[in-house]
This record gives C-alpha cells, sequence and structure tokens, in this order.
C-alpha cells in the first residue's frame, strides 16, 4: 500500500462519517491545515516527522481505522521497507526460574559448648548481685531526671520535594489539546485532552511535547508552574531535568 492510498484511506473514512474537515479540526484539536494536507498526501506541510505520525495515528483512530497500522505503512514507504519489517518487535518473554536457597545448618563442637556454659553462668552471677543490690535498704533513692521540653517548631517546616529528573504535569486548563510526549527518546502518549484533564510524566533526561493548542495548556516542571506560553497552536517545547 502506497502513501496516496494512506491518504485516500483517511479522507474515504472522513467523507463515509460525513463529517467536514472543520468538523474533524473541532473533535481532534488537530489543525484544519494539517488535516487537509495529510489526507492530500502532501506530508511536507506538517511540521516535522513525529507531528506527521502523530496526526496520522491520532485521526485513524478518530475515524475508527487502525492508527499505528496507518503509522507503520507511512514509515514504511518513507524507509522502503515492508510495514512487517518496521512494525514494533513483541517482547520476548523469559521463563520464571526458582531457586530455592540451601542453607546448611551450623555444627557446634563441644567445645563451644563449653564455653556457652561459663558465659551463662557469668551472667547469671551478675543479675544475681544486681536483684541483691536493688533490694538492698541501703539503696539511696535517686531522683528522676527532668525531662526537657525541645523545641519542635523548626522541624514541622514542610521541605519541597527534590526531582532527580525531569517531572512534567500537564493539565488542560480550558478547550482541548491534541499532544504526543516523549520521554527520554520513547513516544509514551499520542492523543487529546479534555479540558479539565490532568496528566503527570516523569524522564531521567528529558520529555518533549509537541503540542498541538498549547494555548490550552497549564505546565508544571519539576513543582514549578510555567508562565503561559506566548505561542499558540501547534509547538514543540522540550524540558530537561
Amino acid at each position: 500500500m502506497d502513501m496516496e492510498n494512506v491518504s485516500n484511506m483517511l479522507l474515504e473514512a472522513r467523507l463515509a462519517k460525513g463529517l467536514t474537515l472543520e468538523e474533524a479540526e473541532a473533535a481532534t484539536s488537530i489543525r484544519k491545515l494539517y488535516l487537509d494536507a495529510v489526507e492530500k498526501g502532501e506530508f511536507e506541510k506538517v511540521p516535522g516527522e513525529v507531528f506527521t505520525k502523530g496526526i496520522i495515528r491520532t485521526y485513524g483512530n478518530f475515524l475508527g481505522l487502525n492508527g499505528p497500522e496507518l503509522v507503520n505503512i507511512y514509515k514504511a514507504q518513507t524507509s522502503g521497507l515492508t510495514k512487517e519489517a518496521v512494525a514494533p518487535k513483541p517482547i520476548r518473554m523469559v521463563e520464571k526460574i526458582s531457586v530455592s536457597p540451601q542453607i546448611k545448618p551450623e555444627r557446634v563442637s563441644s567445645g563451644n559448648w563449653m564455653s556457652y556454659a561459663a558465659v551463662l553462668a557469668v551472667v547469671l552471677v551478675v543479675a544475681g548481685g544486681i536483684a541483691w543490690f536493688m533490694n538492698s535498704d541501703s539503696t539511696p533513692d535517686i531522683a528522676a531526671p527532668v525531662q526537657q521540653e525541645t523545641s519542635v517548631e523548626g522541624n514541622n517546616a514542610v521541605q519541597a520535594p527534590v526531582y532527580e529528573g525531569v517531572n512534567l504535569v500537564l493539565k488542560c486548563v480550558n478547550d482541548r489539546c491534541w499532544l504526543e510526549v516523549t520521554s527520554d527518546g520513547k513516544v509514551v502518549f499520542s492523543g487529546i485532552m479534555e479540558a479539565g484533564q490532568t496528566q503527570t510524566y516523569e524522564a531521567k533526561d528529558n520529555i518533549s511535547v509537541h503540542y498541538g493548542n498549547i494555548g490550552a495548556m497549564e505546565i508544571t516542571v519539576n513543582g514549578k508552574t510555567l508562565p503561559k506560553d506566548p505561542e499558540e497552536g501547534s509547538v514543540v517545547r522540550t524540558y530537561n531535568k
């Protein structure tokens, strides 16, 4: 299946549902300009390979098609390989191995028994002496130590959390927003956030987000809420540790 067929599949699926590009734009939060370009096969009009794959996947899923399968076809066309060759490989399962530890009982020699008996005798003598001393009438009264109140005012202070990597909290405060999140080079989310939804992501080194409507987002990085982004619409932002 070639690139033109992928575009035709999206176009025919939209027309079969009786949807206009404007209605698809409102439902997916993907700009009409990019939807139209993908349907016409004019992928050079879409800003970036990652965004192109994200649109194909999200738009395909929205239209009832298999979004990931469409992305595999697109990747195969651009790389010259078959779609089977570029499809994600399944994870090989490793058979569970059960290990039963064996513990050898320690052998106690007769010499050790003699040592234990001697120590036990000493302990009994000392314990008897302490008991006699405590019950003796000559034992002086010992005043109980006075506990000093320790101020714990400074210990109640709330400490700010310390982040070792990148902690990203995304909240869609109004409208809707399509986005694709890449954590340490791996795509971990591609889809639409509705108004009022919040998502949290963590990474060791960096998180890159392709926003379809960044003006709808409240962004917090490592506990600090960022000022409203000056851009509107589709932008890419990268957050490092």
